[in-house]
């Protein structure tokens, strides 16, 4: 019970950890193999790879749209914060006072939520590069078990 309530909070807060989580939830049904679905397991493994590969594309898009309207949100931030002060500032400070504006904390909450996902998506890739591998030792073990 505890631990629905703990989710319901996760997702409210923070989406893309949501995200993550249902990713490595689906993750753990692709890649479970016994010994009757090694061949069904090895010919999905091509989709699977696109599959995930795709989803890591996504994120690494979404992030650079993220980065992109950051600029964009920066770069106005500071052509109207320029215009209301009565002295100069420089630039360095200027950025660090935009910095701390909430539209931008968010930005960066968001960008670095997305990150978190392609991380554990270029981890994943790389254990479904290996997979190939580990069916094939598997399917070894099962031919010596049976002589």
């Amino acid at each position: 019970m505890e631990y629905a309530t703990f989710n319901v909070i996760i997702y409210r807060m923070t989406p893309k950890k949501d995200r993550l989580l249902e990713y490595i939830d689906e993750m753990e049904k692709d890649v479970q193999v016994d010994e009757l679905s090694v061949k069904e397991v090895q010919m999905k493994l091509p989709a699977l790879k696109h599959k995930w590969v795709g989803r890591l594309m996504r994120h690494k898009a979404i992030i650079g749209g993220l980065y992109r309207k950051k600029e964009a949100m920066k770069r106005e931030a500071g052509e109207k914060m320029k215009e209301s002060t009565m002295y100069n500032m420089s630039d360095v400070a200027l950025d660090k006072l935009i910095e701390k504006q909430d539209s931008i904390m968010d930005l960066n909450t968001e960008i670095s939520e997305h990150k978190l996902v392609v991380e554990f998506l270029e981890k994943s890739e790389r254990i479904f590069s290996s997979f190939t591998f580990d069916i094939k030792n598997l399917v070894e073990v099962m031919k010596l078990e049976t002589f």
